[in-house]
Formats: structure tokens, sequence, C-alpha cells
């Protein structure tokens, strides 16, 4: 009883129940249709279900993976780089949607980074946390507004610098330990995509404000290059080759 309880719950949750007053309004036969007709139409079914699972790489990082039927998602873990005071990490992300049998795809990038009070001033607190710039001061979180860099990538020799204007979205905050955190997530062109993860000699990420440049290591980019040849070139198989650390 209870299973067919729970099966007729979960298809009136995939219908929509409108209810129209004819009150006003004769139907062909003359008469009037009451005020509290209801009409179900169907709706596109929608899965409840994700499948979620970790694909390891080679070196310390791994890609997390998330499938709802036709729709799925790869983010990539482990690609990160950090000096005195400042802790950067880039996550590329790859979303794939398939509808009647056309494939979509979406390419981001998010960023995380965490710096020590002691090399923040007090004008760039104010444009880290909002993300914008700003003369006042303090630590209250503001709109994401235009004209400020948040970042800059540089991929051999070709520089992309990421405005706050052009993010998804940003959030920054002061954490307990007394670390200020900005996270922003960037949408971006497959070319933009595969050039800063299949880079051949050097990956920086630089800001302005604060100052700082810190070059991602052989590991990182080697994590890139496996994350893009398995899930953007091969969809999610390793190549036909075998797989070995002097691959990448």
């Amino acid at each position: 009883m209870k299973i067919i309880t729970l099966i007729t719950f979960l298809s009136l949750m995939a219908c929509t129940v409108n209810v129209y007053d004819y009150s006003s309004h004769s139907g062909s036969g003359g008469g009037t249709l009451p005020s509290d007709t209801v009409f179900v139409e169907d709706e596109p079914e929608i899965s409840l279900d994700t499948l979620l699972s970790e694909y390891d790489l080679l070196g310390d990082g791994y890609v997390a993976i998330e499938k709802s039927g036709s729709w799925s998602r790869y983010v990539l873990f482990g690609c990160k780089t950090e000096t005195d005071g400042v802790s950067f990490v880039m996550r590329p992300v790859m979303e794939v949607d398939t509808v009647r049998g056309l494939e979509t795809r979406v390419f981001s990038l998010r960023f995380t980074c965490k710096l020590s009070s002691h090399i923040v001033e007090q004008g760039e607190e104010s444009a880290l946390l909002s993300g914008r710039s700003s003369a006042v001061a303090g630590r209250t979180a503001l709109p994401v507004v235009t004209g400020t860099e948040v970042v800059t990538i540089v991929s051999d020799r070709t520089s992309y610098p990421f405005l706050a204007e052009e993010s998804e979205s940003y959030d920054g905050n002061w954490l307990p330990d007394g670390t200020l955190a900005y996270d922003a997530v960037f949408t971006v062109a497959d070319w933009m995509f595969k050039d800063i993860c299949t880079t051949e000699r050097q990956l920086v990420v630089s800001s302005a404000t604060p100052e700082f440049r810190m070059i991602f290591g052989d590991n990182e980019r080697r994590l890139l290059h496996q994350f893009f040849d398995i899930f953007v070139v091969n969809n999610g198989e390793p190549p036909i080759l075998p797989v070995g650390r002097n691959s990448y």
C-alpha cells in the first residue's frame, strides 16, 4: 500500500495542475463549466537520481563526476599553487547536456583564493570582499559590479584577464582563521578552456591587487592535460594508448 501511495505521489509531482475559472465562458453546448474545473497537463519527467563518482588521475588529483539523465558535470580537483600568504585553486568544469541527440557543452573555471591578512591592504580588502574597487573600507560584502580584475591566467605567452563584471558568481568573506577568501566562477569559450588546460611550457596566475604571481607546477599541468584528454576529447574514456606518467 505504501509503494502504491508513493508512486501516486511521484506521478502527481511530475504534473502541473492548472485551475481555470470558466464562470463567464460558455461551452459549445450552451452550458457553463464550474469555476473549480481542474485540468492536469503532463510535464517532462525530471530524474531525481544523480549518480556521483570519482575518477583518479595520475598525480595528486581526481575528477568528480555527476550524472543525471542526459546531463553530466565533470570537475577537476587538485590544480593548486601557493606561496607565502597566498593559496590559489583553479577548478576546470565541463557540463554536458544532450537533448534529442544534440550535445551541448558549457566550460567554466572556478577560482578559490585565500590570502593572509598581513598581505591585504585596507583598500584591497574592500575590493576582494565585494568584487569591485571601492573607496569604502570594511568587512561588508557588496554586490559585484564592473571594472575589477580578479586574476589573470597566463598560458605560455597568452594572458587571460578575468574581470569581476564577467563572473557568473563572486563571493568574498573573512574566514574564522583570519584569512580573506574569495570564490569566483567564470564561463569561458571552448578554445580558451583548451588553451589553459593544454599549456605546454608554463601556467601562471597573477594579481595586481594585492600583488602576487605564482606558477602551477608540472603535476598541476599534467592533471589539466589528463582532464582535457580523457573527458573533453575522449568523453570520459582514457586514450587508446596506455596512460603513463611520461604521457603528460
